[in-house]
């Protein structure tokens, strides 16, 4: 999924981000087709947007140079004139794309190596199908291990490549809880202490108990969480890797969380609100449903015209931690500008630009230093005195630290897929994982998945 920004007061551009972030998605099965072609190399003429400067410094140590970078992100934006306010003597071109068209002209520019940008942008839902290509730099042998050594280690590992080198770091991580509104929390929890709401809500046996006791005293009208969907989210990172050694892998623990989202169905413990529909914005929204699992970047989608929503809202840790979304920068391994470039990632990968990105934006850091300074004193408007960063840097730092490949995200979406219609059909597990299987290997033929 597209990573979108924390931000309150732009509601007029929440509807194109959540386009933009829809249309990231299908475009994503694109991108393995075009790498596939690519190969290993690419002209032998090739040539970096930004033309030949070397991006060294001057010998009085001030920085000098022009760096082009692509997104599909505008916050990016806000990072290159950090960078310039701190190096006149650089410029930064950003070139920002519509998110369905930015894997296209970016692999157009790699294949063809004309006009590629020194650092390019790529996203969690598609950066296993570059990291291990011959397009990015290797960033250890830069010196950037001493980069990311306080990293959220998730956040570390998904710049590797299967080698073990990093080759793209992200300023942020995007981790996820249980966000609720406080007077619905209080009417049907008894509190709305993040804390003790945390505990009523930390194994999802639990879930299940208080979400029928939800649904009997509401007669039916409210429910606990959203969809027995969530569980995708929470447990997509908390799971072994889809594939090892060229065979489909199926974690034992996917028949236990298909399980538990039956029970939740069964027990009328979610409102069957499917992510992203007008009555999942309007539960979120009306306190209809109590939990809704959100990222921490994800604010916008309250409805807080006028700050009608400010302090009303409460954030408690979900049974295990999760994340949702992320975007990385990587260096083109031809650029002329590579000294240059190399210190713009070490900017962003530092406190001072990811403590100036939470203050502005909300987003959460990648940084684990950023965290612990600010535990006990950042507040965010919507959720009021809370000190929000405690229940994600709690749940954030245990999740799995996995590298990407380039199987996982595209296997992951028939799962969902497939294991959501047995949820709303009622079918067993193993008629699940047989559909499941077909849709894999017709995908991946080149997969054993017996």
């Amino acid at each position: 999924m597209l990573r979108m920004h924390f931000n309150h007061d732009q509601k007029g551009r929440s509807v194109l981000k959540t386009k933009k972030w829809l249309m990231m998605v299908l475009s994503v099965l694109l991108v393995g087709s075009m790498l596939a072609g690519c190969g290993s190399k690419a002209s032998d003429s090739s040539s970096t947007a930004s033309g030949d400067d070397s991006g060294k410094a001057a010998e009085s140590g001030e920085l000098k140079g022009h760096l082009v970078i692509w997104t599909f992100f505008d916050q990016v934006k806000d990072m290159a004139d950090q960078f310039q306010a701190k190096n006149p003597g650089v410029t930064v071109d950003v070139k920002m794309f519509p998110g369905d068209q930015y894997q296209t002209k970016l692999l157009t520019a790699l294949q063809s190596g004309r006009d590629v940008p020194d650092i390019f942008d790529l996203e969690r839902g598609y950066i296993g199908k570059f990291i291990d290509s011959k397009f990015l730099t290797d960033l250890s042998a830069m010196g950037a291990e001493d980069l990311v050594k306080d990293y959220i280690p998730y956040v570390q590992e998904l710049g590797r490549s299967q080698d073990g080198k990093l080759r793209a770091i992200s300023d942020h991580s995007s981790p996820g809880g249980f966000w609720y509104l406080r007077d619905t929390a209080k009417k049907y929890l008894g509190t709305d202490d993040p804390d003790k709401v945390s505990d009523m809500v930390s194994s999802w046996d639990k879930i299940i108990e208080l979400g029928k006791k939800v649904a009997a005293d509401s007669g039916g009208k409210v429910h606990l969480i959203q969809n027995a969907g969530d569980l995708f989210d929470i447990e997509a990172y908390n799971t072994q890797p889809w594939v090892k050694d060229g065979k489909l892998n199926i974690d034992p623990k996917w028949q236990t969380i298909y399980q538990t989202q039956l029970d939740i169905r069964k027990n009328n413990v979610d409102a069957k609100l499917p992510f992203m529909s007008a009555g999942w914005g309007n539960a979120l929204n009306d306190g209809s449903v109590v939990l809704t699992s959100m990222p921490a970047w994800a604010g916008f989608m309250v409805d807080n015209k006028d700050d009608k929503a400010k302090g009303k809202y409460g954030v408690a840790k979900t049974p295990e931690g999760f994340y949702s979304g992320g975007t990385y920068r990587g260096i083109y391994e031809k650029s002329k500008n590579k000294d240059l470039a190399y210190e713009f990632i070490k900017y962003i990968a530092g406190e001072e630009w990811q403590q100036h990105n939470l203050e502005k934006t909300g987003n959460m850091p990648g940084n684990g230093k950023v965290y612990e300074a600010n535990l006990d004193t950042y507040k965010s408007p919507l959720f009021g005195d809370e000190n929000v960063l405690k229940p994600y840097y709690e749940t954030v730092v245990k999740i799995p630290a996995t590298k990407p490949d380039k199987y996982g995200e595209d296997i992951m979406s028939k799962w969902r897929k497939v294991a959501g219609d047995g949820v709303t059909n009622n079918r067993s597990f193993d008629d699940v994982v047989t559909d499941f299987k077909k849709e894999v290997k017709n995908a991946f033929p080149e997969l054993n998945v017996d």
